[in-house]
C-alpha cells in the first residue's frame, strides 16, 4: 500500500479512539485553559478534551491558557512555568526534553502542541530514545500512538514503524518465503513458507464471494500471528529479523482495531490475487456490534483500498444504513464512471438477493495529492458522525 495513502487513512481524526482521562506524574508539563476559578483556590482546567479540577500555586484568569508544571498528582496541583522556562514553541520543547533537533521532530512536537497533548517525563524519555536514530517513519509512528490513544511501548512503536514498510505486503511475504526455503526448513518454518505462498483469489466481485473471502481472512488473522511468533522463536539472524518485521506489521492492524462500547472499528490488510494481478487489500470496517457479538450489517461503513492492474489506486467506500447501500468509488481513471454505470444493474440485483437495496454508485476523483485527508464524506449512525 502506498505509504502516503496509509498515513492519510490513519491520520483521519474520526478513526481515533475515545481518549481516556489523562493521568500525570510530578514533573510533567501540560497546556491547559482555565474554565472556572473556584473559591477554594482550585480551578477547572481544560486539558485536551478533558476538564480536570486542580489546585493552583499561581494566580490565573478565567479563559486564560497557561503552561503548567505538575507539582502533585493527588490532589492535582499545578504551577505556572516562569517566563524563562515557558515552552512556547517546538524548539524550546525539544531543547527542554533533549530530543533530536531535526525537521521530523519539530513537526511532531508542533502537532502535539496544536492538539494540546501533555509532555510527560516518561513519554518524552521514550520518544527521545525512539527518535535518536530515526526519521520520518519513526516520527509518524509516535504521532499515531498519540492520535489513536495507544500505549507508548516498544512493541507498539515498532509495529507502527514496520506498518510503513516500503514494499507491498504480498511482496514482503513472497520474499520471506524465498528466504525461508534457502534454509531448508522443517516444522514451523516449513509450514510458514507454505502459508506465505498462499494468496486468496477473487475471480468476481459478487457479494457472496467477497463476504466469504473477508470472513475466511478475518478468521485466519489470529492463526497467522501465532504461526509467525513460533517461527520467530525458531529462526536466527536475518531470517528471524524478517519474520519479526512481518509479525510487527500484522500486529499494527490489531492495535488499530477497537471494540469500545459495542462499536467495532476493524482494520485489516491481506494480499489478494485478482485474475493474474497481485495486490494488497486494506479494509477499514466500522459499525455497531449486535448482542450476539456479530457486526450489525444493517448499519455499517466499509472502506476498501486496493491497487488494481488497470484502475491503479482505488478506494471503494460502502455506506450501509437500514440495509440501503450507497457505494462511492474514488478513482481518476478516464471513463471509469461509464464502467461503474454498466455494472450497476447486476450489482443491484446481487445485493437484492441478500436483502439490500442499492441507492446509488457514484464516482469521485481523488483529492489533490497534497491533501492530508481522504475524499470520503462523514456518515451518521444513530446520531454519531463518522468519517472514514
Amino acid at each position: 500500500m502506498n505509504v502516503q495513502w496509509l498515513r492519510t487513512l490513519f491520520d483521519d481524526a474520526q478513526t481515533i479512539r475515545v481518549p481516556k482521562v489523562p493521568t500525570f506524574q510530578v514533573g510533567d508539563i501540560i497546556y491547559g485553559k482555565i474554565e472556572k476559578i473556584n473559591e477554594d483556590r482550585t480551578a477547572l482546567v481544560r486539558v485536551g478534551s478533558h476538564t480536570l479540577t486542580a489546585e493552583l500555586q499561581s494566580p490565573v484568569k478565567e479563559g486564560g491558557t497557561y503552561t503548567f508544571h505538575v507539582q502533585k498528582t493527588f490532589p492535582l496541583e499545578l504551577k505556572i512555568l516562569p517566563p524563562t522556562e515557558k515552552l512556547t514553541d517546538e524548539e524550546s520543547v525539544i531543547r527542554h526534553f533533549r530530543l533530536p533537533m531535526n525537521e521530523q521532530t519539530k513537526a511532531l512536537i508542533r502537532w502535539m502542541m496544536d492538539e494540546s497533548f501533555s509532555f510527560k517525563k516518561h513519554d518524552m524519555a521514550l520518544i527521545r530514545q525512539w527518535l535518536q536514530t530515526g526519521g520520518e517513519k519513526e516520527a509518524q509512528a509516535v504521532k499515531w500512538l498519540f492520535m489513536h490513544n495507544l500505549p507508548l511501548r516498544d512493541d507498539v512503536f515498532r509495529a507502527f514503524v514496520t506498518l510503513q514498510h516500503d514494499k507491498p505486503l504480498y511482496e514482503q511475504r513472497l520474499m520471506l518465503a524465498v528466504l525461508i526455503d534457502r534454509a531448508h526448513p522443517k516444522g514451523t518454518l516449513a509450514t510458514l513458507s507454505s502459508y506465505l505462498r498462499h494468496m486468496p483469489t477473487l475471480s468476481s466481485f459478487s457479494p457472496e464471494q467477497i463476504h466469504q473471502l473477508l470472513e475466511k481472512t478475518m478468521k485466519q488473522q489470529e492463526e497467522w500471528i501465532v504461526l509467525l511468533q513460533k517461527a520467530a522463536e525458531e529462526a536466527t539472524g536475518e531470517l528471524k529479523a524478517e519474520i519479526t518485521s512481518l509479525l510487527d506489521r500484522m500486529k499494527a492492524y490489531q492495535f488499530l482495531s477497537t471494540n469500545d462500547h459495542s462499536l467495532q472499528h476493524i482494520f485489516t490488510q491481506f494480499p489478494l490475487l485478482i485474475g493474474t494481478h497481485a495486490t494488497d487489500v486494506t479494509i477499514q470496517w466500522r459499525g455497531k456490534q449486535r448482542e450476539n457479538g456479530k457486526m450489525d450489517t444493517d448499519y455499517c461503513r466499509i472502506l476498501f483500498y486496493l491497487t488494481m492492474a488497470t484502475l491503479k489506486e482505488t478506494i471503494v467506500d460502502v455506506h450501509i444504513q437500514q440495509r440501503i447501500v450507497h457505494i462511492s468509488i474514488i478513482n481518476d481513471t478516464p471513463r471509469v464512471e461509464l464502467y461503474a454505470s454498466a455494472l450497476e444493474p447486476s450489482l443491484k440485483e446481487k445485493l437484492a438477493e441478500h436483502g439490500y437495496t442499492l441507492s446509488a454508485v457514484s464516482v469521485k476523483p481523488p483529492m489533490n495529492k497534497r491533501s492530508k485527508r481522504l475524499p470520503v464524506e462523514p456518515f451518521s449512525y444513530k446520531g454519531v458522525d463518522y468519517r472514514i
